[in-house]
């Protein structure tokens, strides 16, 4: 149910005096992400070895306006010393632009990042993906957790999105209940400065209506797109936020203040996913082991199931406040476990009568992203870490790659005894950018995969998600000759299933505690010692490259 302050603000926003402040404040945010969109050195600072760039701090309050003569001696100090050693100026004095809250929350500390990426689509595909907030949260799920329109606005020609306005509420997350979610009402603007120019901007809207969450504040954000001839689009975004990083996990702390965690890279990398994804879904290529054909309808209807078990696996893992996270009790030596039993209504086509438990640890590995990703999702490492499959034969025996990155696919998995009777098939979607990589699976029957293979409705399937996100566990390191590398550690966050059909139960049962334990026990330990064994890690990837990435 909406929360009695949307709906208050949403009847409020209309009055002449508020719309008016809320164009104004749009208007002057869209002026300010024009501006620092295409500014380069030295407002804006590569941030090595990744792609994105960020914010000089002290450059942009000199650039707004808010810094006075007084503290013009300190900035010259920092030009030639150590900007380390200098105090935060996130939130020194009243800010000018009335971009900015008039009323400053202590304890919010600047997040600021910019990126830009060729995307294969045109300029109105992706404008259409961002106005349409249904589309909008739908597509960015590994980032939004919810997402509601509180009011529209339009102030040019109906029909079009040139001069569209919306007040929104959203929550926004990261990939692990472990994590705070943030909360922000905002207003989204977009204008047309030219056939192929394109720019829609958020900024937060909390002076203008008292909001309960106080914790996260969005500074003129968005994108600036441009369309190509060649019927892409250059996307630059810019995502520039306040947020409170008391409550924020150790683990977590270095990723999010890096500006990757909620950063601009991990923005744009959710549109490429969405294209690709696209693509696709109308694309004829399909690789099996030559036993296996799979029509179109068959690959789309395997492809929208995959997508929905992503998205499901990303909404549970979320710390968003619809989620009835609870943590075990631990004991000695155990590893930190959340627990839940999702809000699922019973029946349903996708939801069996009975209970879902979904279970969740994050742990710290010391070994690169790229590693552990390979290492989980490839078909020959399963049975050293999945309980399930350490007895059987593990084969890919068909799938879909989305995008160019052929470890990027949709896969048919099957598991085989001693004697090659198949015990249990697999659908999975491994998927991984800059920012975060994923192996989501669910079993299925043979059924379900028949029917699915002849084109049925994906919905009707009932699949429950589990698997593995993985996100760099460090900031990047300096090398011998003091040139930084990629982060050689991970945060690996681990979430499972446990299903009780026989009954609706609203606690967890001792029995349930103690096989939850004992899975992410067994899980976390298997994972450890089976990539103490580098080279044998080194040979599948090997392996998987000279056979074409399963391509037969």
């Amino acid at each position: 149910m909406q929360r009695a302050s949307d709906l208050l603000l949403g009847v409020s926003m209309f009055a002449e005096p508020v719309s008016i402040r809320i164009f104004d404040r749009a208007n002057s945010a869209m002026n300010e992400l024009c501006n620092i969109g295409i500014r380069g050195k030295p407002l804006w600072h590569q941030h090595k070895p990744d792609r994105y760039e960020i914010l000089n701090n002290i450059e942009y309050l000199k650039y707004s306006g808010r810094v006075d003569a007084a503290l013009m001696d300190i900035v010259k100090l920092a030009e030639v010393g150590e900007f380390q050693a200098l105090p935060s100026f996130d939130l020194y004095g009243n800010p000018i632009n009335s971009t900015s809250n008039e009323n400053s929350v202590q304890g919010l500390r600047m997040e600021a990042s910019r990126d830009t990426s060729i995307i294969n689509a045109g300029p109105l595909d992706i404008v259409e993906l961002l106005m349409n907030v249904n589309q909008w949260w739908m597509t960015f799920h590994k980032i939004v957790s919810r997402a509601t329109i509180l009011g529209s606005f339009m102030n040019s020609v109906e029909g079009s999105y040139d001069g569209k306005l919306h007040v929104l509420n959203a929550e926004f997350h990261l990939p692990s209940p472990v994590v705070p979610t943030r909360e922000c009402c905002f207003a989204r603007y977009c204008k047309q400065f030219s056939p192929n120019d394109w720019v829609v901007v958020d900024v937060s809207l909390e002076d203008i209506f008292p909001y309960p969450s106080n914790n996260f504040r969005r500074r003129p954000s968005g994108c600036l797109i441009k369309g190509m001839p060649n019927g892409c689009s250059k996307v630059t975004w810019v995502e520039h936020v306040e947020a409170d990083h008391s409550q924020l996990n150790d683990l977590f702390k270095p990723l999010v203040t890096s500006g990757l965690s909620f950063g601009a890279t991990r923005w744009l990398a959710s549109i490429v996913r969405h294209f690709d994804w696209s693509k696709t879904l109308e694309a004829t290529q399909f690789y099996s082991d030559g036993k296996v054909f799979i029509p179109q309808r068959g690959r789309a209807s395997l492809l929208k199931l995959a997508d929905r078990m992503m998205r499901k696996f990303c909404a549970n893992l979320s710390a968003t406040t619809t989620n009835p996270w609870m943590r075990l009790a631990p004991f000695p030596g155990s590893t930190d476990i959340r627990v839940m039993i999702p809000n699922n209504m019973p029946g349903t086509s996708s939801n069996p009568v009975g209970t879902t438990i979904v279970f969740s640890t994050t742990i710290w590995l010391n070994i690169s992203p790229n590693r552990l990703f390979n290492f989980l999702r490839h078909e020959k490492s399963r049975n050293k870490w999945d309980i399930l499959s350490q007895s059987l034969s593990i084969q890919q025996f068909a799938c879909m790659t989305v995008g160019e990155h052929l470890e990027n696919r949709v896969s048919l998995l099957r598991a085989s005894n001693s004697e090659d009777k198949t015990e249990i098939f697999y659908l999975q979607e491994s998927y991984a950018d800059e920012a975060a990589s994923y192996v989501i699976y669910a079993p299925l029957d043979e059924s379900a995969l028949i029917h699915l293979a002849k084109g049925s409705n994906p919905d009707n399937v009932i699949a429950f998600p589990s698997g593995f996100a993985i996100i760099p566990g460090g900031l990047p390191k300096k090398g011998d000759k003091g040139n930084s590398t990629a982060s050689n550690e991970s945060l690996l966050t681990i979430s499972f299933n446990l299903i009780d059909k026989a009954s609706i139960i609203t606690s967890i049962p001792p029995e349930s505690v103690q096989t939850i334990y004992e899975i992410i026990t067994e899980t976390v330990t298997a994972i450890k010692d089976a990539l103490s064994c580098h080279s044998q890690l080194n040979n599948w990837v090997q392996d998987e490259l000279k056979n074409g990435a399963g391509k037969k």
